[in-house]
């Protein structure tokens, strides 16, 4: 133990130097540890993909790790959905993905072969671009040839908005049942729901520059108490006043203070503002350009949804706060913080300008919308209930092999955090788990065996199923009852390709086993069946995951290997072609004759 508790020492310095050395401070733009980078992932090359997605590591953005070629061998046999980026689904016979779906062939005459030639890939495997991510996830062009769409937002997920498959609890999926306090859809839950008050931001400073439109925004805000009939009831005459009264007071006292990062206090551009990440060397846009460079909703782009995702024209209301809240509502943004140092989260104590709820600055760069002292959220009301969003680094394994147990270690962030009651006198401790998410919407929860706040260790137990799963670091919450998550990170589960038992009938083999995945009937497919040292190729006549049927040409003694798009398996094999019956009858006379002599 005495280790352990030194090399998380170690893990607690190392980042506390590297982060007190490199950091953005303070923003704009705000430090990119969390989630995925405020930028445009467009004119990407196969390159630009393999700089994070060949090496996920050093990558400069949480992304799907694991081999790349096992990922998408592994959604072999799952259904080809209507968003999917196989270039060739019309091949499939049955819907599903196949090695057809997704690498042309070509016929290659041969009368040397025992079929009169052989297939082969279109593209030879050896050539770089056999592998280029752009074959198949295409970049969408406008009308002008300008790239519009990302390829990450026109996946299937992503047209039907379950943002948080990738983002975790960092924003909300804009179709989601989070809390959205606006009145004007719930004009009877005064409770929950209330009216833009000084105190609430706004997505930018806009308004400070013209009061016009300040006011024109408020005044739809509060459109559902201004318009009243021509016979209003005492109540609508009431609520009306009360509205004109609040925006006034508004308009009267709306003046946002200049702060330490150079810009107005009271929006989300205080901090989220274009400027260069000071560690990666990231360029951070504008808010503006990074959200229309999602290619979500852009006309053209292909994607089903519309400018109204973001921008809708009625309630809420269009360019404040409460149209944000689609994607960043409270149950996101009052749970970001990062922990800069290590040691663990405490709501109002950390460094300002790591996230929203660290300390009382980052409360007034939201909400102070006024140079009045006394306007401005206070994080002790945050204090009691604050579950912070975790974050995965690193993680030791991209992949297992089923049927073996795993050690899997994950550094982070928030792994854990506590929350003090405010009267100080009562305290809680959030834990995470391990969350793993098969494709087909299995979820499994495994309990860590060790667990600190930047450190996971935990067992994945060899009963897991072969497949891809979205992996993530999940915790309880107030805000949630199905807790809060990291961004997710891809983990593969291998076949273990095995052979079992080897039958003969003459020169015709029957494999039995486990992990043997698909067949293509190609060169350099890297899928076959060899017999003997000489590694005769064999024949595949029927090759299903558990079973493979072939012929060997040949006498069939001594190894006989498969080799699989998973790996390779070699057993030896006691197989001798059967002998005519005259030979029988000889080998047994001759050894009969013999005898008597």
């Amino acid at each position: 133990m005495v280790g352990n508790t030194f090399q998380y020492f170690l893990l607690t310095i190392t980042a506390f130097i590297s982060i007190t050395t490199w950091a953005s401070l303070p923003p704009p733009p705000v430090n990119q540890y969390l989630g995925i980078p405020d930028s445009r992932f467009m004119e990407m090359t196969y390159h630009t993909c393999l700089s994070c997605h060949g090496d996920p590591i050093k990558a400069i953005a949480p992304v799907k790790s694991g081999y790349l070629p096992d990922r998408h061998h592994l959604r072999v046999d799952t259904p080809i959905d209507e968003y999917s980026a196989s270039p060739y689904p019309e091949k499939s016979p049955d819907g599903k993905h196949k090695c057809i779906t997704c690498h042309l062939l070509d016929w290659v005459e041969d009368s040397s072969r025992p079929l009169g030639g052989y297939f082969q890939f279109a593209q030879d495997p050896a050539d770089a671009q056999f592998r280029d991510c752009l074959n198949c996830h295409a970049q969408e062009e406008n009308e002008r040839g300008e790239l519009i769409a990302t390829v990450h937002h026109l996946t299937d997920r992503a047209q039907q908005a379950n943002c948080h498959i990738c983002h975790g609890s960092l924003i909300n999926d804009p179709n989601g049942d989070h809390r959205i306090p606006d009145p004007a859809n719930n004009p009877d839950d005064e409770e929950n729901h209330y009216d833009i008050s000084l105190t609430t931001p706004w997505p930018g400073i806009g308004f400070y520059d013209s009061r016009v439109q300040l006011r024109s925004a408020l005044e739809a805000n509060f459109s559902y108490k201004l318009d009243i009939p021509p016979s209003p009831s005492k109540e609508q005459l009431r609520k009306k006043e009360q509205a004109e009264a609040q925006i006034d007071y508004i308009m009267e006292n709306f003046d946002p203070p200049l702060g330490e990062t150079g810009r107005r206090m009271g929006n989300c551009t205080y901090c989220h503002y274009t400027g260069t990440d000071d560690i990666s060397g990231q360029v951070v846009h504008i808010n503006y350009v990074n959200h229309h460079g999602t290619g979500v909703g852009q006309p053209g782009s292909g994607s089903v949804h519309s400018c109204d995702l973001c921008h809708q024209p009625s309630a809420p209301p269009d360019f404040t706060i409460r149209g944000c809240e689609r994607c960043h509502g409270m149950s996101s943004l009052h749970n970001i913080e990062y922990d800069a140092v290590g040691d663990g989260i405490v709501v109002g104590e950390e460094e300002p300008y790591f996230g929203h709820i660290g300390n009382q600055k980052n409360c007034d760069g939201c909400h102070k919308n006024s140079q009045n002292e006394m306007v401005s959220a206070s994080r002790d009301i945050l204090a009691t209930g604050a579950t912070i969003i975790p974050e995965i680094s690193e993680i030791s394994e991209a992949s297992m092999t089923a049927g073996t147990s795993t050690r899997l270690i994950l550094t982070g962030s928030s792994f854990t955090n506590a929350t003090i009651s405010q009267t100080g006198a009562e305290t809680s401790e959030y834990t995470s788990w391990l969350r793993l998410v098969k494709t087909d919407g299995t979820t499994i929860d495994i309990f860590p065996d060790y667990l600190s706040s930047t450190h996971m260790e935990v067992t994945l137990p060899a009963s897991l199923e072969t497949g891809s799963y979205n992996l993530a670091v999940t915790k309880s919450g107030s805000f949630s009852e199905n807790g809060v998550s990291s961004t997710t990170i891809n983990f593969l589960v291998i076949p273990d390709v095995t052979i079992d038992e080897i039958s003969c009938d003459g020169q015709v083999i029957t494999i039995t086993g486990s992990g043997f995945g698909s067949y293509l009937d190609s060169n350099d497919s890297g899928t076959s069946v060899t017999n003997g040292t000489g590694f005769e190729k064999c024949t595949v006549s029927s090759w299903t995951d558990s079973k493979i049927i072939a012929n060997c040409h040949s006498n069939i003694e001594g190894p006989v290997s498969i080799n699989s798009i998973f790996g390779s398996s070699t057993t030896n094999a006691q197989c001798k072609t059967d002998q005519p019956k005259w030979w029988e009858i000889w080998s047994w006379w001759s050894s009969w004759s013999w005898s008597r002599r």
